[in-house]
């Protein structure tokens, strides 16, 4: 990367950063007040519809907010017809959802679902007035309004999550906190955009980016509607309880991984755009980004799962335990989660959404065949089931990778070696105090545990020389050398 690539895209990952890490905090003090409070029952309530709600935004984003923001020049029409292709969609499928709660509820067996489902699912029509003004600051890589956007948006909807919790609201709690959410986060893009409102269409422009869109979309809802589909699976065939601890380990274990990739993926969109006509360059951008990415969330991962038991028990109480076999399955899926979004992230990137759209269909194909085959085996049969997928997935995403600019699994596998070896190691090390029992201290056990993994990851990172690490070195040094100065 030249320069001025290199400075706009460590500003995008501080950015995204302080977006991703503070509502991830956030939500997460939610998250654990909720599960500590609320019965596991309430968590299926809100698991349940959520492959409705995924399905539904999936078709109002449609794609059209990537093609605008991989596009080189965008104009005001582009802009506007978005607005109202989404705006018109989000209606459509709103009342059609709306129509179909009572349905919902007689599927699931769940009383007063097709209530709280009309209610949820007003998100999606706030969520469609928000779009452009998002997509508007993401094309001009305002990542510092994204980041005050959404901390601002989760910290309002949660905080008032929290009092609802208190008062004894119920499922209400969960079921409020996305709408209150979507309702904050596109009032404050209103006030903090600069985009008026405008009804004007041009087919031209829709039949433009619908070529790309279209393919982004259904890849995009295939891709999302995974983790849902199998929470909606366990809902139907499992009891609520079981339901709610599964849905609180994919919920987990899906978290830290997402987090990190987002933040990466978040910002190489917009940066990595402008090189996308440059094979040699896209590539070596390409790698740096993925191994920035595994040099955090590795490690990020590997704490988690070594950690989970003490974890689960101390912050979620003794009524989650059993989840924690769950938790550290998902978690480890979650890994190839991200792999796999990196690579259609870089493949969607060059325009060839078409790739990821084959990739969504066979895994969705293959989850749904492994699900035939152990629904009725146990949770935890269905959870190997879904790492399964994953795996296969992420291998299927390398090659298609490899197919468009030429970043093979044997690559891959190269640039992940390093961080695999080391977070493996470090999580081994930090996992003994638990095997022997050194403490009956749940507090201190994963104190001690994540001060060893800490030490050890940092320190076979120096031993070893590792490039990011020593990178980051230079960047904390300059950084005090400057304020000295």
């Amino acid at each position: 990367m030249n320069e001025d690539a290199k400075h706009t895209t460590l500003k995008g990952l501080f950015w995204n950063a302080i977006d991703r890490f503070g509502n991830q905090i956030i939500v997460t003090v939610v998250g654990i007040i909720t599960a500590r409070i609320l019965p596991e029952s309430d968590f299926a309530v809100i698991g349940v519809l959520a492959i409705f709600s995924t399905i539904a935004t999936s078709f109002i984003d449609s794609g059209f907010g990537t093609s605008l923001v991989r596009s080189k020049e965008v104009n005001d029409k582009d802009y506007s017809s978005m607005f109202v292709f989404n705006l018109a969609v989000s209606t459509v499928l709103y009342l059609a959802l709306f129509i179909s709660a009572p349905f919902i509820e007689t599927y699931y067996g769940i009383s007063g679902l097709a209530l709280y489902a009309r209610v949820l699912f007003l998100q999606l029509l706030i969520h469609a007035f928000g779009i452009v003004q998002y997509v508007k600051v993401l094309k001009n890589m305002q990542f510092n309004i994204t980041a005050r956007v959404n901390v601002l948006a989760v910290f309002l909807s949660g905080t008032i999550a929290i009092a609802m919790t208190f008062l004894d609201f119920g499922p209400w709690v969960l079921i409020w906190q996305p709408v209150l959410y979507s309702t904050f986060r596109t009032t404050l893009f209103w006030l903090w955009g600069n985009w008026k409102i405008d009804f004007s269409v041009s087919k031209t422009v829709l039949k433009r980016h619908l070529g790309f869109s279209l393919s982004f979309m259904a890849a995009n809802m295939l891709g999302k509607v995974l983790s849902p589909l199998y929470v909606s699976f366990v809902g139907k065939h499992y009891s609520e309880v079981q339901t709610g601890h599964y849905y609180q380990a994919n919920k987990w274990g899906e978290t830290p991984n997402l987090l990190i990739s987002s933040i990466i993926q978040g910002t190489t969109l917009s940066t990595l755009t402008s090189l996308q006509d440059d094979r040699p360059r896209f590539l070596n951008a390409c790698r740096k980004s993925m191994s920035t990415l595994v040099f955090v969330l590795l490690p990020v991962s590997f704490l988690a799962i070594s950690v989970a038991e003490p974890a689960f028990v101390l912050v979620l109480t003794e009524k989650y335990r059993h989840a924690v076999s769950f938790f550290q399955l998902l978690c480890l899926a979650g890994i190839f989660i991200s792999l796999t979004d990196m690579n259609v992230n870089f493949v969607n990137i060059k325009g060839r959404s078409r790739y990821a759209l084959i990739l969504e269909i066979v895994k969705v194909s293959l989850a749904l065949l492994l699900l035939g085959l152990t629904y009725d085996k146990g949770v935890l049969t269905i959870i190997y089931g879904q790492l399964a997928v994953r795996i296969v997935s992420y291998v299927l995403s390398t090659q298609f990778s490899r197919l468009v600019y030429g970043y093979s699994l044997g690559l891959q596998f190269r640039d992940l070696l390093s961080a695999t070896l080391i977070s493996g190691s470090a999580a081994f090390l930090s996992f003994l105090p638990q095997y022997f029992s050194v403490l009956d201290n749940l507090l201190g056990l994963l104190i001690l545990q994540s001060v060893i993994f800490i030490v050890v990851y940092c320190g076979l990172n120096h031993l070893t020389r590792n490039t990011i690490w020593m990178e980051l070195l230079q960047l904390v040094k300059n950084k005090i050398l400057k304020q000295n100065i």
